[in-house]
């Protein structure tokens, strides 16, 4: 309970403040814990920034994953389009925390754990584009996964990192359905 009740402070004084306000004694005082159950917890505010994302990407793979559990055999693009649904959904509901997190991410990822949640992402994508009726071909999966989430993702966090979280939402969510619908389309 506390590590989730510190993620949770993060993010209030985060969006409150901005990075470079977040201490660690407020995210403390905000979580209703001491500093020392801080330090039990994470080494520093970098590590609880790292945490916090890779939990709000998690729940979102997960959430996305039950999608594609619930709704397999589908026809393709009404599978993608509704797991776009869910995803964008999931996003858009917290858009200025996505925003934050998102713009935070590029500031305290690794290389390495950026990449790990881009490829789980793709890997969702090819496990929803398998699942589907009218599935690519299962050479093609990979690379038809990688540039539907690269569709969706790019044109989210740009989205959101440029625009703002008060964006035009249905808009926002009309473009990436034509676009992805377009490029399956294609194929």
């Amino acid at each position: 309970m506390s590590s989730e009740a510190l993620q949770e402070a993060f993010v209030r004084v985060l969006m409150d403040r901005g990075y470079a306000g977040v201490t660690i004694r407020e995210v403390a005082a905000v979580a209703g814990v001491g500093v020392g159950t801080f330090y039990e917890y994470v080494a520093n505010k970098q590590a609880l920034a790292a945490l916090t994302i890779h939990m709000r990407v998690k729940r979102l793979a997960q959430a996305m994953g039950a999608y594609v559990q619930a709704h397999q055999g589908a026809p393709m693009l009404a599978l993608v389009q509704g797991l776009i649904d869910a995803q964008l959904g999931l996003v858009m509901d917290e858009g200025a925390v996505w925003a934050a997190l998102f713009m935070l991410e590029r500031q305290v990822s690794s290389p390495d754990a950026y990449r790990k949640h881009y490829d789980q992402f793709v890997a969702l994508w090819a496990q929803a584009l398998s699942a589907s009726a009218q599935a690519p071909a299962p050479e093609r999966v990979p690379v038809v996964a990688r540039m539907v989430h690269t569709m969706v993702y790019g044109w989210v966090t740009q989205s959101l990192l440029t625009q703002g979280p008060e964006l035009d939402r249905a808009a926002l969510h009309a473009e990436v359905q034509r676009a992805v619908g377009a490029y399956l389309a294609a194929l």
